[in-house]
């Protein structure tokens, strides 16, 4: 086997190992179909020869404003066989944000899966002198909720009514490249320096413009070969993919599964994801928190409506899991009698739950933001095991992460061969491997303050490492609050203990430099729509209803009993119920669903404010 520098070589030994492997299974139009390792580098080459007959060059950056689909990652692979840079962008950023990452980047083209994305991309290209070519996926756009023009369905014809000499298909891109020899494709490969950049990838960030974050082949390398000896994939596994890749945590997922040999699934979309799973049978799961608190509240929900006997059959079940998942953090299984009660709630109980994942799930991956204890404990007594991990775009997305034999519920796990970490002085979490960052693009000066001259990466996160190497995440460190009395409390915790609660989405905790505490609190939409038509309250529209007496109360009553777990600097002494969820469309959370804490703020300070008047 020839030495691996660069995740080309990483794909094309793949490929030469396992030709016919069905490495991609992908969801269009209501229809499975699947493509195999060969097929797959026959796309991507011949997509990476029709971007050299577009002129371009090894490090040009090509991008790719898409969703998590089969055409995203040939068409990332057809841009790395090209010897070009990819730069990922979030299909649901604003067009003012694609015209910062693109001209940021100075991309040359871009990759867009349909009219919706060729639109934005035309209405900023004036101020993109360097982007050459807009190549799409796919030329009609089936929306899930009508646009701002209240459509439903975008033809071309609808964004291109003229044509564009910029703009072609993938078809055509193909086409354009059959004048470009094989040959091409392996000198580009050959000249390929693994410590140029592979991707740069624009942090969604709390705050700021999205900085491009330079990750190197090499440290791609390096991240996936010590990935693949942490994480429990394997080559004969099914890997369900519906992160946005525009995520560092989802494309190392992706290439991983190159490594390994294990197939890529793409369902659909997010509302058909529950029966694409059902269809697909995944048998891991990568996933943000944010996916399992929708699933825990709709679990709870369910158990209300369901009456006193299957609720009282479902927490006996639930009890004997908690038992059996107390002996195996300890390495040990069930035995005699609690083993057959086990059986039991599995074959009677939990199989239902199981089901919703496809049935063969054996285990999650969660990362991209904290992951709350009580929901990892709940998960696990159900017989789902969620290892949860951590790290920053800045190294490649993982720097610990907790095993199947080796986990700890409420931690981020260890560190993963070849990384260091530690916890500096004030209690800022460092890290420090190849898999590190070059740089931000094109800033020298931020990249300083990243990275020190020892080679530690300053992540801004406040944690602690146990006696056992485990390492525990408290907060970011910017988020700290400092009450009038002295005392520093970490928002985030206090915001997760409260969202074990099914009614409530999103929560933020305020009050730094105040007497006390304060949150604004969102309400899950599906769950507090039920609970009102069980309990006959009326309203006219979901924004009515967050505001209704009851619903208040309802709030008021998880609020105080969660207060109880609390220290009483702690607690939230007032909040108030928004009437709308946080968005990512809204600048409210980024686009791996996280707190944007100084928007939602800015957005609420009046009412942040009248919390502390008197007359509230």
């Amino acid at each position: 086997m020839s030495a691996v520098r660069t995740v080309v070589d990483v794909f094309e030994q793949a490929v030469a190992a396992r030709p016919d492997k069905a490495m991609l299974r992908a969801k269009a139009r209501g229809a499975w179909a699947a493509t195999t390792f060969a097929q797959w580098h026959s796309m991507s080459g011949a997509w990476a020869r029709g971007l050299v007959a577009l002129g371009i060059e090894p490090g040009d950056r090509v991008a790719i404003l898409s969703t998590t689909c089969r055409d995203w990652v040939v068409a990332d692979m057809g841009i790395l066989l090209a010897g070009a840079v990819t730069v990922p962008v979030y299909p649901t950023a604003p067009a003012d944000e694609v015209l910062w990452v693109l001209s940021n980047s100075g991309a040359r083209a871009v990759f867009v899966q349909d009219p919706t994305q060729i639109e934005k991309v035309l209405g900023v290209l004036d101020q993109l002198p360097a982007l050459a070519a807009i190549v799409w996926f796919d030329d009609v756009a089936h929306l899930d909720q009508p646009d701002a023009k209240a459509r439903r369905v975008v033809k071309l014809h609808d964004v291109l009514p003229a044509g564009h000499a910029q703009v072609s298909g993938i078809a055509d891109l193909a086409d354009r490249g059959r004048s470009v020899a094989d040959g091409v494709l392996a000198e580009r490969r050959a000249g390929i320096d693994p410590q140029q950049p592979c991707t740069i990838v624009y942090t969604s960030g709390t705050t700021g413009r999205p900085k491009g974050v330079a990750l190197s082949h090499d440290a791609f390398v390096f991240e996936v070969e010590a990935a693949t000896r942490s994480m429990d994939v394997r080559s004969d596994d099914s890997v369900m993919l519906f992160l946005p890749l525009a995520h560092s945590f989802a494309k190392i997922v992706y290439f991983v599964c190159v490594m390994v040999r294990t197939e890529l699934v793409f369902p659909q979309g997010i509302p058909t994801l529950l029966q694409d799973m059902a269809e697909a049978r995944p048998t891991v799961l990568p996933a943000v928190p944010r996916v399992f608190e929708k699933v825990h509240a709709k679990i709870r929900t369910s158990l209300e409506a369901a009456g006193p006997i299957k609720r009282r059959l479902f927490d006996a079940a639930l009890a004997t899991g908690r038992e059996v998942s107390k002996l195996r953090q300890k390495g040990r299984e069930p035995r005699g009698l609690l083993s057959l009660r086990w059986e039991l709630a599995n074959r009677v109980v939990f199989s239902k739950i199981h089901a919703v994942f496809g049935g063969r799930v054996r285990g999650f991956i969660s990362g991209g933001a904290p992951l709350n204890r009580e929901l990892a404990e709940f998960f696990h007594a159900i017989g789902l095991l969620i290892l949860e991990g951590y790290g920053m775009t800045e190294n490649c997305a993982a720097a610990t992460v907790n095993r199947p034999d080796r986990f700890k519920f409420g931690s981020v796990g260890t560190p993963i061969d070849g990384v260091q970490v530690r916890v500096a002085d004030d209690g800022e979490v460092l890290i420090k491997g190849r898999c590190l960052m070059t740089g931000y693009w094109q800033n020298e000066a931020a990249t300083a303050e990243a990275i020190d001259g020892d080679g530690w990466l300053h992540t801004g996160d406040v944690g602690v490492i146990d006696a056992e190497g485990f390492l525990f995440i408290t907060d970011r460190k910017k988020d700290l609050i400092v009450t009038a009395g002295g005392k520093n409390i970490a928002p985030q915790n206090i915001e997760a203990h409260l969202k074990t609660s099914a009614y409530l989405s999103q929560v933020l905790v305020y009050g730094d430099r105040r007497k006390f505490l304060t949150a604004l609190v969102t309400l899950d939409e599906d769950a507090i729509v039920q609970w009102a038509r069980a309990h006959g309250v009326a309203f006219g529209n979901y924004a009515e209803l967050t505001q209704h007496a009851d619903v208040w109360k309802l709030v008021d009553g998880v609020v105080t009993e969660r207060n109880r777990t609390l220290a009483s600097y702690e607690t939230i002494k007032k909040f108030a119920i928004l009437e709308r969820d946080l968005t990512v469309e809204a600048g409210e959370l980024t686009p791996s669903l996280k707190l944007r804490r100084r928007e939602v703020t800015r957005l609420h300070q009046a009412l942040l404010d009248s919390f502390y008047s008197e007359h509230y």
